[in-house]
């Protein structure tokens, strides 16, 4: 079992991820809105504030998606739809990495 995590900087690319993870059998997720440390220090730190461009194209927000996947077909197919979906819509689209998961369980179910 594996850990499925991206952090997408385009909010307009969800759907199509989230529909094709869905017709690959991807049927739970997580979706949360998140900051990248040199957003934040550039809003709070006046030094920062001319990377934000450099670094991210001034997108201030991301969403980073994270989901559990059992099957390693399931994984490799969710991977290389979300790499053509990015690819796509350009360059610098955001970043996914995969960590292993020694368990993981529904919590309020009697199994």
């Amino acid at each position: 079992m594996h850990l499925l995590v991206c952090v997408i900087k385009d909010e307009s690319l969800l759907f199509e991820i989230l529909t094709g993870w869905i017709d690959g059998g991807i049927t739970g997720g997580t979706i949360v809105e998140s900051t990248g440390a040199l957003e934040l220090l550039s809003d709070q730190v006046p030094i920062f504030a001319g990377f934000r461009s450099l670094v991210s194209g001034g997108n201030a927000y991301s969403k980073t998606l994270f989901t559990a996947v059992e099957d390693p077909v399931v994984l490799e197919a969710a991977i290389g739809w979300l790499k053509q979906v990015c690819q796509k819509a350009g360059p610098d689209q955001g970043i996914y990495f995969v960590a292993p998961l020694s368990e993981m369980g529904h919590l309020g179910r009697q199994d």
